[in-house]
């Protein structure tokens, strides 16, 4: 028993060493844009919540809970959640480049010059 619960802690110490690790390029690294730089921490926050997520879900294996089809339900909810959240900002960010292109190159903004 007592194996069980040193694996659950070392388990858990490397969930966070691993979450912490995929939230730096979030936080280290810089982007000019704003809608850019949305986007990116939201990527970087999605792996790691799914990292921390499937952690906690191992460290509860290894302590012998039943997890199966609770974690199962999270685990859906979390990637329909991420294909919304990519699919919004696909087009979020076209909108944003097209309405960027059209404005440069507006025929009334040409005819002026």
């Amino acid at each position: 028993m007592s194996g069980q619960y040193l694996a659950a802690f070392i388990m858990f110490f490397i969930t966070i060493g691993v979450t912490s690790m995929f939230l730096l390029p979030a936080i280290k690294v810089k982007q000019k844009c704003e809608i850019v730089k949305f986007y990116w921490v939201g990527f970087w926050m999605f792996l790691a919540g799914l990292v921390a997520f499937a952690g906690s879900q191992s460290v509860l294996v290894i302590l012998d809970h039943d997890v199966e089809l609770f974690g199962g339900a999270i685990l859906g909810g979390i990637t329909a959640a991420y294909i919304v959240f990519v699919m919004f900002a696909w087009a979020r960010l076209t909108l944003h480049g097209a309405s960027s292109f059209l404005g440069k190159n507006n025929p009334a903004k040409l005819a002026a010059k």
